[in-house]
């Protein structure tokens, strides 16, 4: 083979090798069943892990997680004693519910019985924080609650801290009952995974490479006829 066909190869070996396209995926949701009652109080919170080890996604764009707590038996919940916050491999963590409805002019929050939500950054419904049903089971789609303190007004700890990260992890929810008053139980809780996952393809510079080695062969074996 000539030095300029030997040239090209190379180049196009190189460059179908390096070239790779970004597809983001949404996985079947993983939903896990407990049926546990949480202690009353439980400092420190009760934790729930869950592995995962089969993701193929590498870099993670959103995380929802759904949540079934309620008052055990019914009607026995309280629901602004609850703390609930899910962690990966005890890196960053998000705050779901962080004793709903107290702030600086409600110190006792709010009094309904527990959840069948899913926590989404951007949900329409905006904060589960401000929610308050009245009585029975919260549901629909919220946004987390994101405060530190249940008295703050700023939301650091929101789903997305957990953009960036590969699905594959220990993935820990942790709920704490708060107060002596109401019991609740954990029913289920599940993870829906949308993120990014490197697809090898040819690129543009490869196939030209290729194209340019092919013109080159035929240029060689006209000349030998």
């Amino acid at each position: 083979m000539k030095p300029i066909q030997s040239c090209l190869m190379a180049l196009a070996l190189a460059a179908s090798t390096r070239v790779a396209s970004a597809e983001i995926i949404t996985e079947p949701t993983r939903t896990f069943t407990v049926n546990m009652t949480i202690n009353d109080p439980a400092d420190p919170p009760s934790l729930f892990l869950q592995t995962i080890s089969d993701s193929a996604i590498l870099s993670l764009t959103r995380v929802e997680v759904g949540l079934r707590l309620a008052g055990t038996p019914a009607d026995n919940g309280f629901a602004s004693d609850m703390f609930v916050s899910l962690n990966q491999d005890f890196g960053p963590t998000s705050i779901l519910l962080n004793r709903v409805g107290m702030s600086g002019s409600n110190p006792v929050g709010f009094f309904y019985d527990g959840w069948n939500v899913t926590f989404r950054d951007g949900a329409p419904n905006g904060d589960i924080h401000l929610f308050d049903p009245g009585t029975g089971v919260l549901t629909g789609t919220y946004e987390p609650d994101g405060r530190i303190s249940p008295l703050d007004t700023l939301r650091t700890g929101l789903l997305d801290v957990f953009n960036n990260r590969a699905g594959n992890g220990d993935w820990r929810l942790a709920i704490g009952d708060l107060s002596e008053s109401g019991q609740m139980q954990l029913i289920e809780w599940s993870l829906t995974l949308h993120g990014e996952t490197v697809v090898p393809e040819p690129s543009g510079l490869s196939l030209m490479i290729l194209a340019a080695l092919a013109w080159s062969r035929k240029r060689f074996f006209a000349g030998l006829r």
